[in-house]
């Protein structure tokens, strides 16, 4: 599926990876995780091979934010001790806080007791989503993926998304596989992938100018909306 590609994703930046389906933006992500391993080339995470990494430090560095994250049918609280078993209450109001969720948390009868439905049906795609990107603080991981997570929510839950996003860009490595390109116009560095490779990068203006596929996407996505 990946033909030949480099490329390399730099802490404290914002980094968008886009292209049409089937491409391969969702295989690069499967790799990360290591859900299967490359035949060819190695992925390195801080100069390491990843290959070298157990399976739990793997994990425990590296956080994926789903379009439909996976919420147990537990507490708010107990959710986030499946993560940190000695977690205790002020850490968890600490990250709700980061992720924009604790006023609304502290709004509920039970507040931090409260149960949530499976998969967390009783909340909003964008609290879930917030609520999932918290639990990614709890583990501490320094790497998160956010794999086409704002994709199904309204503006009101993709702007609230983005600003978390833009707080953690500072100590995280953050990269982003986008369905929506309007949710990451302001990204640092945008990778075009085409065909298994990387065809083209740089900022939304710049490849505008000089990625036909990247202006193509843009363009038909403006006409959809």
């Amino acid at each position: 599926t990946l033909k030949n590609l480099s490329v390399v994703f730099e802490t404290g930046k914002k980094i968008a990876i886009v292209g049409r389906s089937g491409q391969g933006k969702s295989t690069l992500f499967n790799l990360i995780t290591r859900i299967f391993d490359t035949e060819d080339g190695n992925i390195y995470l801080d100069d390491v091979n990843i290959k070298d990494l157990t399976e739990e430090s793997l994990r425990r560095n590296i956080s994926v934010i789903r379009q439909e994250p996976f919420l147990f049918n537990r507490t708010i609280k107990d959710n986030f001790k499946v993560v940190n078993p000695n977690i205790t209450l002020k850490e968890i109001k600490k990250y709700c806080k980061m992720a924009y969720l604790d006023d609304y948390i502290e709004s509920l009868p039970n507040k931090y007791n409260t149960k949530l439905g499976e998969g967390g049906v009783n909340l909003s795609g964008g609290q879930k989503q917030r609520l999932s990107i918290a639990r990614a603080l709890a583990k501490e991981s320094k790497v998160i993926l956010f794999d086409e997570a704002t994709s199904a929510l309204d503006n009101q839950s993709q702007s609230y998304i983005k600003k978390v996003i833009d707080d953690l860009v500072e100590d995280h490595t953050i990269i982003i596989v986008a369905h929506r390109l309007s949710t990451i116009v302001d990204a640092d560095v945008i990778y075009v992938v085409d065909k298994g490779r990387i065809s083209d990068s740089g900022t939304h203006k710049e490849l505008l100018d000089k990625s036909k596929v990247y202006k193509t996407l843009y363009e038909n996505e403006d006409k959809e909306s």
